[in-house]
């Protein structure tokens, strides 16, 4: 099977985005960011209510005086997963523009064969034999095929004329995948 199209920045942004929410590190370091604030935010705004409370001895009205902080870690929690996907377009896009990148963003051909998968394109030529490839992952809008933890041959959906030929493209890849792994 042959996919043949011109890879787009946002093809790119697209990869990192998946990568970034199932990487097992990406995700942690995610939730690091993602909650880690929040606790100390919260014990802080406890901290101050614990000691405005000693000098008031009304424990409601200190809460009352102190809400605004306090609301400030829902608000924080809501916020930061938009704002992190928001961050990491902006960063790959200011990385994809910063230096010349020839031949990413030019017409690429994907060929899936029994043994391997090959790519052509401004880059370059390269083949991988299926043994070698991490996984095969498909998304609404994409087909990854891993290389390695890092990389992945990106295949965007409109480079078949109808959804079918996409959804053929993508078993006969984790069909052919599946069937090195297992050594078949």
């Amino acid at each position: 099977m042959i996919a043949d199209y011109e890879l787009t920045a946002e093809d790119v942004c697209a990869f990192n985005l998946h990568h970034s929410r199932h990487s097992p590190t990406a995700r942690r370091q995610y939730l690091l960011g993602w909650f880690l604030p929040a606790a100390g935010g919260l014990l802080i705004c406890s901290g101050l209510w614990y000691l405005a409370n000693q000098k008031a001895n009304a424990p409601l009205k200190t809460f009352q005086d102190l809400l605004p902080l306090f609301l400030g870690v829902p608000a924080y929690l809501v916020f930061f997963p938009w704002s992190h996907r928001r961050r990491l377009r902006a960063t790959v896009k200011a990385m994809v523009k910063e230096d010349k990148n020839h031949g990413l963003f030019s017409r690429h051909q994907v060929t899936l064969t029994p043994e391997g998968i090959t790519e052509v394109s401004g880059q370059g030529h390269s083949s991988t034999p299926w043994a070698i490839v991490d996984r095969v992952v498909a998304t609404d809008e994409h087909v990854f095929i891993y290389i390695n933890a890092l990389a992945a041959a990106i295949i965007p959906r409109r480079a078949f004329t109808d959804p079918a030929q996409f959804a053929a493209f993508v078993r006969t890849a984790q069909d052919y995948h599946r069937n090195a792994s297992t050594g078949d």
